[in-house]
């Protein structure tokens, strides 16, 4: 079972959070990456951590997949390390098979399947190269998307990155904390706090012209999908794309990237092979930044200054945000 709440502190404010991963304790609700699609085989299982637990993932047999907390309930076995049986999932240890929905489809022996026999099934989807699940009851809104195109609009590869030991959001929060971005990575740009729109409760998009000093002018048009996930449009005299996005794990959180560019029949795929590494190494170098930014760090509200602004209303939002706990029983 899974349960609901309003946000992580006690008190409600914002100035208290930190961004320690508590595996035990609720977590934001949205879509998290949990395997890299093309792991995840028709007919095969695959076991994955997730949260504060493991989950087993497979696909039923038209393909779509599905994502199951991996304790067994009936003597605590993997089932990632069971079989794959037409949409179910089989336990090695005693053949207790369970549906995508979670609960238990047969038993070996005699008698009535108990009631408590079921796993916890997660809202799941495949988009973009990567297997989701979501953190919640019912989704509240759909996986990370790309701004202005559609998937079968573009050339992508994804690939795991970094792990961090912070939340997700703190990560994804660099995209307003304008201080690090001008007097960091050096880059010219005039919008203000009051550019950056929350289009719902759900997302947030912005459009930033920089100037930077290494490749000169250019404009990113960014979405924040939930507080896990980014995606950037890099337009020059091209548009190439990227999207960051976190699960947690555990303490800590593990980074996927995703490079796209636009499919253009005009263009050799020699031309957008090139334009997606292109892409892949700018997302590899932001990494580099935020590995050097983000390992070790204590975060915490300290003493903001006028150049924060952005940076805090987004602290706000965060805070605001639901989140949910899935039953420790299931973990």
């Amino acid at each position: 079972m899974m349960t609901s709440v309003k946000s992580p502190a006690s008190n409600n404010d914002w100035h208290e959070l930190d961004a320690t991963i508590r595996p035990d304790e609720p977590q934001p609700e949205g879509w998290y990456a949990v395997a890299l699609a093309s792991e995840v085989e028709t007919g095969q299982a695959l076991g994955c951590d997730f949260l504060g637990g493991r989950v087993v993932v497979y696909r039923r047999s038209e393909s779509t997949p599905v994502v199951l907390t991996a304790r067994c309930p009936h003597m605590g076995a993997d089932l990632s390390l069971g079989d794959v049986i037409g949409d179910d999932i089989r336990c090695t240890y005693h053949h207790f098979c369970f549906g995508v929905d979670g609960a238990c489809t047969s038993i070996p022996s005699e008698g009535a399947i108990p009631a408590a026999a079921r796993v916890h099934s997660y809202p799941a989807a495949e988009s973009l190269g990567l297997i989701w699940a979501y953190n919640g009851e019912t989704p509240l809104f759909p996986p990370p998307t790309i701004r202005d195109y559609d998937e079968s609009d573009l050339l992508f590869a994804v690939k795991r990155t970094n792990v961090f030991e912070v939340a997700p959001w703190l990560s994804i929060g660099n995209t307003f904390d304008f201080m690090h971005l001008r007097y960091v990575h050096g880059l010219d740009f005039e919008i203000t706090p009051e550019d950056v729109r929350y289009v719902d409760d759900y997302h947030i998009e912005l459009e930033i012209p920089f100037v930077s000093p290494e490749t000169g002018p250019f404009e990113q048009r960014i979405r924040v999908t939930g507080t896990n996930a980014v995606s950037f449009l890099t337009v020059t005299d091209h548009t190439t794309i990227g999207l960051f996005t976190s699960t947690p794990i555990g303490h800590a959180a593990q980074t996927y990237y995703i490079a796209a560019v636009p499919k253009d029949p005009s263009l050799s795929h020699e031309e957008l092979e090139k334009r997606l590494a292109e892409q892949q190494t700018f997302g590899d170098d932001l990494l580099l930044d935020d590995a050097r930014t983000l390992t070790g760090i204590k975060f915490k509200v300290g003493t903001l200054v006028a150049d924060d602004r952005a940076m805090a209303t987004y602290l706000q939002w965060i805070q605001r945000f639901p989140r949910a706990l899935s039953g420790a029983a299931d973990r």
